[in-house]
C-alpha cells in the first residue's frame, strides 16, 4: 500500500526521470526496481491485477528456455520435460515461499523479489546457447553483451538479490574451473565472467547509492563480522529446517523428481567423477548462498530477512535440491542394471506428483470470495477518499477494512490504515490522495505490531525522521528491505 502510493507521489512531484534521481539520492539504489515501479506508477492503479500473471508468464518463458538450452547440450530434447521442470520449479518456489501474498500478489514486493529471476533465467539461456552453438564474431559479441546486460538489470532490483547473484556467479566460475572439461570450460568461461562483471557493476551502483545512508539511520546498530556470520548461518539453517518441516511433500518431490526421471530413462550420461563432485559441492554451496543472501538483512536490520524477501531463499533451496537429485540419479543409475518395470513405476509416481499442483490450484480458487470482498471494500474506500478531495474535505475518517493478507487467511500483516492519522501508512495514503490526514474509524481486529517496524521509531530525532520521510514519501517505520 504505502510503497505503491509513494511511487506515484514521486512521479507526480519530480517527473519520471526526476523520480529515478531522487530515489537514488534519497532512498534506495535499486535502479531496476525504481525504473519499473515508477513506470507502472505512470500507467496508474490499473496495473496490480495483471502484474502477478505477467511476472509468472515471463518467468516460465525464461525458465523453459534455459532448461531447453541445458537439455540441448546432450542432444536429446524433450518438450514434456522442459515444460514439466519449468512449471515444477516455479510451483515449488511459490509453495515454499513464507509469504506469497507479499512476494507475488503485492506489486511492490513482486517487483523487488520475484522480478529479478526473469532476467537471470534468460541469462542462463543466453549463456548455454552461446556455449553449444558456433557463432560469428558479431553474434558472439551480441550474446556476451546480452549476458552482461541481463545480470546488470537483474542486480538492480534488490540489495539481497544482487549479493546472491554475484556470489552464485563466483561459485559457478570456481566450479567450472574445477569440474568442467577443457572445451566446455573455454566456451562458458567468457559468459560467466561477463555476467559476473554485470552483476558486480550493479552491486556497486546499488551499494554506493546516497539513499542507503538515509535508510541505515533507522538502524544505528550494525553488527560486527563475527556476529554477522553467526546470525547469517543460524538464520539460513533455520530456514532450511522450516522448509523441510513445513513442506514435506514438496521437499520429497524435489529430491525424487529428477532421480525418477533418470531411473525411467536408464543409463548415466555424466562422468562419475563429476557426479561425485556435484553431490559433495551442492549442499555447502546452497548453504553458503543462503548465508550471502541473508547477510545484507542481518547487517542492515540485525535480524532475518522479511518474509516477503525469503522467496529468494526458496529459489536457492528448490534449484539446489533439483540439481543434487539430478546428480544423484546419474550416480545411482551407473550401478543399476536395467530393471524391467522401473519405467512403469516411475511414470505412475510422476503422475501422482501432478496432484499437488492441482490441490494448490483449487486452494487458490477458494480464496476468490474473500479477495473479491476485500477488493470491493478497498474500491469503496478509494472512492470515498477521492470524493473527499473533490469536495474540499481535508481530514477524512473511513471505515476500517483491514488488510488483504489477513482477510484471506494468510497470516497477520500491518498493511492497513490505523485510527492514528500520524501512522506512516496513513500519512503516505493522505499524501497520495492530496489530503491533510486520513484515519480509520477503528483498529483492525486482531492486528499486531510489526516487529520489524516498531523498533525503528526514533522519537528523539523527529526532524531528521520527517526529512527522510519527505524525501521518499515514507515515514520512519519502513523496513530496510521494504
Amino acid at each position: 500500500m504505502a510503497d505503491d502510493y509513494s511511487a506515484v507521489r514521486m512521479v507526480r512531484t519530480y517527473g519520471f526521470v526526476g523520480a529515478q534521481i531522487s530515489s537514488y539520492q534519497r532512498w534506495t539504489g535499486r535502479f531496476s526496481f525504481t525504473f519499473v515501479a515508477d513506470l507502472l506508477a505512470m500507467i496508474g492503479p490499473v496495473t496490480p491485477p495483471f502484474i502477478p500473471g505477467l511476472l509468472l508468464a515471463l518467468l516460465f518463458a525464461g525458465s523453459a528456455w534455459a532448461i531447453y538450452e541445458i537439455q540441448a547440450l546432450s542432444g536429446r530434447i524433450s518438450w514434456v520435460r522442459v515444460v514439466l521442470f519449468a512449471g515444477f520449479l516455479i510451483f515449488a518456489t511459490l509453495e515454499t515461499a513464507p509469504n506469497v501474498s507479499q512476494s507475488l500478489y503485492w506489486q511492490t514486493g513482486a517487483l523487488t523479489y520475484l522480478a529479478p529471476f526473469i532476467p537471470l533465467s534468460f541469462y542462463v539461456g543466453v549463456t548455454i546457447r552461446g556455449v553449444r552453438r558456433k557463432h560469428n564474431n558479431l553474434s558472439y559479441r551480441l550474446n556476451l553483451f546480452a549476458a552482461g546486460i541481463l545480470t546488470f538489470v537483474a542486480g538492480g532490483f534488490s540489495d539481497a538479490f544482487v549479493v546472491l547473484q554475484s556470489c552464485a556467479l563466483i561459485l559457478s566460475l570456481l566450479a567450472i574451473e574445477k569440474l568442467a572439461g577443457p572445451d566446455f570450460k573455454s566456451r562458458i568461461r567468457p559468459f560467466v565472467i561477463v555476467g559476473l562483471a554485470g552483476s558486480l557493476l550493479a552491486f556497486v551502483i546499488v551499494a554506493m547509492a546516497p539513499g542507503n545512508s538515509v535508510r541505515l539511520t533507522y538502524f544505528p546498530h550494525q553488527l560486527g563480522v563475527f556476529d554477522l556470520v553467526r546470525l547469517s548461518a543460524r538464520y539460513s539453517l533455520g530456514f532450511v529446517a522450516r522448509q523441510v518441516l513445513n513442506n514435506p511433500l514438496i521437499t520429497v518431490a524435489l529430491f525424487t523428481l529428477p532421480l525418477l526421471m533418470m531411473l525411467r530413462n536408464h543409463g548415466p550420461k555424466w562422468d562419475r567423477r563429476q557426479c561425485t563432485a556435484i553431490l559433495l559441492f551442492v549442499p555447502p554451496a546452497v548453504f553458503l548462498l543462503m548465508m550471502c543472501c541473508v547477510a545484507p538483512g542481518v547487517y542492515a536490520i540485525s535480524t532475518m530477512l522479511p518474509e516477503r524477501a525469503q522467496i529468494l531463499l526458496s529459489v536457492i533451496f528448490v534449484c539446489g535440491t533439483v540439481v543434487w537429485s539430478r546428480a544423484a540419479g546419474e550416480y545411482i543409475t551407473g550401478y543399476l542394471l536395467p530393471i524391467r518395470h522401473v519405467p512403469v513405476l516411475t511414470t505412475a509416481t510422476l503422475l501422482l506428483l501432478i496432484l499437488w499442483p492441482q490441490i494448490s490450484f483449487f486452494s487458490v480458487l477458494g480464496l476468490r470470495d474473500k479477495a473479491r470482498s476485500y477488493a470491493s471494500d478497498w474500491e469503496r474506500q478509494d472512492s470515498e477518499l477521492k470524493t473527499a478531495r473533490k469536495t474540499g474535505v481535508t481530514d477524512v475518517v473511513v471505515p476500517q477494512i483491514g488488510d488483504f493478507q489477513s482477510r484471506i487467511g494468510k497470516g497477520p500483516s500491518d498493511l492497513h490504515l490505523r485510527p492514528d492519522a500520524a501512522f506512516w501508512i496513513n500519512r503516505t495514503t493522505a499524501t497520495y490522495y492530496g489530503l491533510t490526514s486520513v484515519r480509520a474509524n477503528e483498529d483492525a481486529s486482531g492486528s499486531v505490531k510489526n516487529l520489524l517496524f516498531e523498533p525503528c521509531v526514533l522519537p528523539t530525532d523527529n526532524d531528521r525522521v520527517q526529512a527522510a520521510s519527505d524525501a521518499r514519501g515514507h515515514s520512519f517505520g519502513i523496513s530496510y528491505f521494504q
